[in-house]
């Protein structure tokens, strides 16, 4: 498949995505390799928080451990003692959003394997509650990977660096690094040392700005910092500058012809 081709599919699967606000859900998660029980031999790292916003704003959601833990009153010194239990109510609670919302679309960035993403929940789910009978799966023709998007608009190499969401975020504020982003590493490493509030407040950041780039994506806002030459051609053909040249280079050749007419 073409760029050509890629493109005007990227194209049409953002429009028909954000076709109605109030449909467009966004979502991002952390994780923790802590231990939740050494019984269990844990391999696959705990979910630690998600959080979920509307492009509408109508929806604001986030499910953490620390909240959980907040709610049943338990220590933040003793919070490591309930991680299984903490980890299934917001699993819980996720699970029950999700079964309202199955109608939605699902923007993300790069949830796409059982390493981080839907089905990385999916087995936490299953591990915890031994079976995935009350399990809602969002359909896969309502997840949209909006890295997948952004590809398929400008080309792969769309941005420099292995944390592209980051490399983004960059270009989109003036090279003003935010030091509230962390990476999914530094997530991790935050939670295993109780900086819960650092944590979450990270991903909110990381859902909110692949919200923003959605709304920057639909308008042709969005700034890259690599474009494939294709990209680059439509873009300048489409610019109001070239618009409206144009249009005078068309006034004035018709101006002439009925001159010439005369």
């Amino acid at each position: 498949m073409g760029v050509v081709q890629d493109r005007k599919i990227a194209v049409k699967n953002l429009n028909k995505t954000t076709e109605d606000p109030s449909k467009v859900l966004f979502v991002h998660y952390s994780e923790s390799s802590t231990y939740d029980d050494d019984d269990y031999g844990n391999i696959s790292p705990i979910i630690t928080s998600i959080v979920i916003k509307s492009l509408d704003g109508q929806t604001d959601k986030q499910f953490a451990i620390h909240l959980e833990a907040d709610k049943a009153d338990i220590p933040k010194d003793q919070i490591q003692d309930s991680y299984r239990e903490l980890e299934l109510r917001i699993l819980k609670l996720y699970n029950d959003f999700v079964r309202r919302h199955l109608d939605c679309f699902w923007i993300h960035w790069d949830m796409k394997n059982i390493h981080f993403g839907f089905e990385a929940i999916k087995h936490r789910y299953e591990k915890i509650f031994e079976n995935l009978d009350d399990y809602c799966e969002i359909p896969n023709n309502k997840k949209k990977n909006l890295r997948t998007i952004i590809e398929g608009m400008y080309g792969d190499n769309f941005v420099t660096g292995s944390d592209t969401l980051k490399a983004l975020m960059l270009c989109n504020s003036d090279n003003v690094e935010d030091s509230t982003y962390l990476s999914k590493d530094n997530e991790s490493y935050q939670f295993e040392n109780k900086n819960f509030i650092a944590v979450i407040k990270s991903v909110d950041l990381k859902v909110e700005f692949i919200k923003k780039a959605t709304k920057k994506l639909s308008n042709k806002k969005l700034i890259v910092q690599n474009k494939n030459h294709y990209a680059v051609f439509v873009d300048t053909v489409n610019h109001p500058y070239f618009t409206f040249s144009g249009w005078i280079i068309g006034l004035v050749g018709l101006v002439l012809t009925i001159i010439t007419m005369l």
